[in-house]
Parts: structure tokens; C-alpha cells; sequence
């Protein structure tokens, strides 16, 4: 699993000082971010000015909340050049919290649109980045979205959904305008301590609770509970895959065999891996090697569910099942079908019944087909129920994909 980096005094602190005095003589005790500015102050990561103020409504550059950023991570340099935010500058451009040659002047002012992606790439170091479902949610609430430069885009919609920086009650976001240095101090807190976090809900919107797999880069795996959102088609929320990942964990719940949710921040899918039983889920997911994980998927990993929230105008989406027919422990069953019967047909039936309805049948014949097929690869592309219906087979695999009504 990601490592999560912990800042255990930064959180103490944001926890104990909230009635603390004032650190600097222009911050009054009353101030909003009084909290804040003497947390990092006293963890080192923001200091103040020789004359004792702090400045709060100074605007921040971007060198100094790029420095910022990079201490709250627990990172400290001096400066062996004149820049003193060399050191810091490239160490975020090591991590991937900027690009190179992102800013064409690290002295200007921040915009809270660049300040927003600066800290959003410092969270998803540790985090991973939650599911772009409510996405359009984001966007039909925050009237100036468009303002957005297209290159920060995303990480203002992962801001939202971490409740790291988020809009204006008028529903705005303001992307242009600079960034104080007491709303740095805010935001800067909220990088280790989620306490201080206020995620974006649209609750009358229609989602389901997933507890979900996600893996990182190295093939390392976590379980996280995710909201997986109806995403939007045609100026309309898609209800249809909601309710379709509630019927998939209803057969997780109560089928045969053992079904794992996964989700793909990178690809942004949601998916589901069935297994014949629990111990063979817990004996593939305990290797000790992301390459071993891979092979004991390979040769144990019965089928794949995914479920594509974009691109929903295609005959290949949203939903796509790949099956893996030549398994060491389908051999004893007297052919693919009768592994399927014995193991998995209610969770086909139910999937089956949910796309296709009164033609079920239509389908489910050719299903049954394309099971036992032992020649050449085929396919067959048909219209069931107002939905693409292609399943392309041989004697060693399946791959179905299922459209939205049309």
C-alpha cells in the first residue's frame, strides 16, 4: 500500500493550539487562521517578518508556497546559492508536485489556481486520488469553472473531492485571484491533517459506497471505502451504473465464489475480480512480489468485471467482462460451461437479467455458445434490448462488452 507520511507533531499541534496567543503582533486571536499560522510557525514550515508581524493578507509567491508545500512533506534545505528556494524548487520538480518550467517566474504571486494543483500533487504522494465520477457534480456547482486554466483542471476537481481547497459560497472558485498567505497557511495544514478537510457531497445525487482494492505503482494494495457517483451523459446523471455496482455487490454478498472491487485511479475505472473462493483471493493477493501477485492472478483470477464511467456513447462501454477459459482448476469440470454452472451462474444470470430483461434468453444462448467453443476466434455483435451486445471467443478466452440503452 502507499506509504502514508506522518507528521505526528504538525497534527498534535493543529489539535492543541487552537486557543493559543497570537505568534505575531498583526495576527489577532480572533483571526480565522490563527491555528494554522502558529502551528506552521512553530513546526518550522512558515516564519514571519524581523519587525514581529506575519503579514496575513500579503499575497504569497510562488517560490515561498512551493517551499511551504515542500516542509510540510518533511523536507529541509539550506541554501548554498543566493536562491533560497532553489533546494525546495527541486526537490518539488523530483517529487512531481511541479513541472519544470511549469512557472515562468517562481517570484510572482500564486494564483489559488496554482496553488490548488501545487498541493493536490503534494497530497497524492501519499493518497490515492479519488474517483472522477462526481466530477461533473463539481463542475455544474462552480460557475466559473470554465476560468480554470485546462492545464490545473483536474487537480481543482481533486481539491474538491479531498476538501483541500474548495469554492466560495457564491459557488465559485476564483482560479486567478492570489492567494493571501493566512489562506496558505490554511491550506498548507490540510496536506497531513484530514481533519481539517471538507470534501465535496452532492447528496442528492445518486452514488453507492464501494469498499474497493487500489494498488500504486509498485503493486501494492489498500482497501478504501469510495463513492462511485452516476457520471454524467447527455446532460443527465447515467443512474443506471449506480444501480448496477449495487447489484454487484448484492452478489458479492450473497453468491458463490468471491468477488474483489478494484479501482483504477489512473484509468478510472471501477472493477471487479472473481475468484472460485476466498482462500484463492487471499492466496493471490499474498505474494510476496508484485510480478508473484501478477502470475497467481493469471492463474487463478477467473474473470474480470470493469465498468467504464466515460466514453458511454460506445458500443464497448461502459461494461466490458473478460473470462479466462484454460485454468488448472476448470480441467475437472466436464467442460467450461459446467465450471460455470457449478460456480459462478448466478452472478452471470443476475448481470444478464439486469442489461437484457424480457431477452434474456436471446443473450444468454449465445453466452452459453461462446462457454464450450473450441475453434478459431469469433464474435458476435447483435442488438438486445436497445444495448450493443459483442462477445468475442475462442477456446482460451471470452471478452463481452455491453452498451447503455441506446
Amino acid at each position: 500500500m502507499k506509504k502514508i507520511i506522518t507528521f505526528s507533531i504538525l497534527v498534535l499541534a493543529l489539535t492543541t493550539v487552537s486557543f493559543a496567543d497570537s505568534s505575531f503582533k498583526d495576527v489577532s486571536n480572533t483571526h480565522w487562521a490563527l491555528q494554522f499560522i502558529n502551528t506552521l510557525k512553530t513546526s518550522e514550515i512558515i516564519g514571519g517578518y524581523p519587525d514581529g508581524t506575519f503579514k496575513p493578507q500579503a499575497n504569497v509567491k510562488i517560490n515561498e508556497f512551493i517551499a511551504m508545500s515542500v516542509k510540510a512533506l518533511g523536507y529541509r534545505f539550506e541554501s548554498t546559492s543566493s536562491d533560497w528556494a532553489k533546494p525546495y524548487i527541486d526537490k518539488a520538480i523530483e517529487l512531481g508536485i511541479i513541472e519544470d518550467r511549469e512557472f515562468t517566474s517562481y517570484t510572482a504571486n500564486i494564483t489559488r489556481e496554482q496553488m490548488t494543483s501545487i498541493v493536490v500533487n503534494a497530497v497524492a504522494l501519499s493518497e490515492f486520488r479519488p474517483s472522477s465520477t462526481m466530477d461533473d457534480y463539481i463542475k455544474r456547482e462552480t460557475i466559473d469553472y470554465y476560468k480554470v486554466s485546462d492545464y490545473y483542471k483536474q487537480n481543482i476537481l481533486d481539491s474538491y473531492k479531498f476538501g483541500i481547497v474548495t469554492g466560495y459560497d457564491d459557488h465559485t472558485f476564483r482560479p486567478k485571484d492570489y492567494s493571501t498567505r493566512a489562506q496558505a497557511a490554511a491550506v498548507i495544514s490540510k496536506i497531513e491533517n484530514t481533519a481539517l478537510r471538507t470534501p465535496f457531497e452532492k447528496t442528492d445525487a445518486n452514488y453507492v459506497m464501494m469498499n474497493v482494492s487500489v494498488s500504486d505503482e509498485f503493486g501494492n494494495y489498500d482497501r478504501i471505502q469510495l463513492p462511485f457517483y452516476a457520471p454524467y451523459y447527455n446532460g443527465k446523471p447515467v443512474d443506471e451504473l449506480v444501480e448496477f455496482a449495487k447489484l454487484i455487490t448484492k452478489i458479492h454478498d450473497n453468491g458463490k465464489g468471491y468477488i474483489d472491487f478494484g479501482y483504477d485511479s489512473s484509468l478510472n475505472h471501477l472493477a471487479a475480480g472473481f475468484f472460485r473462493d476466498k482462500a484463492t483471493y487471499d492466496y493471490v493477493y499474498s505474494q510476496p512480489s508484485a510480478y508473484e501477485g501478477v502470475m497467481a492472478l493469471a492463474a487463478n483470477g477467473d474473470f474480470g468485471l470493469t465498468i467504464y464511467p466515460y466514453d458511454l456513447g460506445s458500443k464497448y462501454r461502459p461494461y466490458q467482462i473478460g473470462v479466462s477459459k484454460m485454468k488448472d482448476h476448470t480441467m475437472s469440470y466436464a467442460n467450461y460451461s459446467d465450471f460455470i454452472d457449478k460456480t459462478y451462474r448466478e452472478q452471470f444470470e443476475t448481470m444478464f437479467r439486469f442489461w437484457f430483461e424480457d431477452e434474456f434468453d436471446k443473450a444468454w444462448a449465445i453466452f452459453e455458445k461462446a462457454l464450450d467453443h473450441q475453434g478459431n476466434r469469433t464474435s458476435d455483435i447483435v442488438e438486445i434490448n436497445n444495448r450493443t451486445f459483442n462477445i468475442n471467443y475462442s477456446r482460451i478466452d471470452i471478452i463481452i462488452y455491453v452498451s447503455l440503452k441506446h
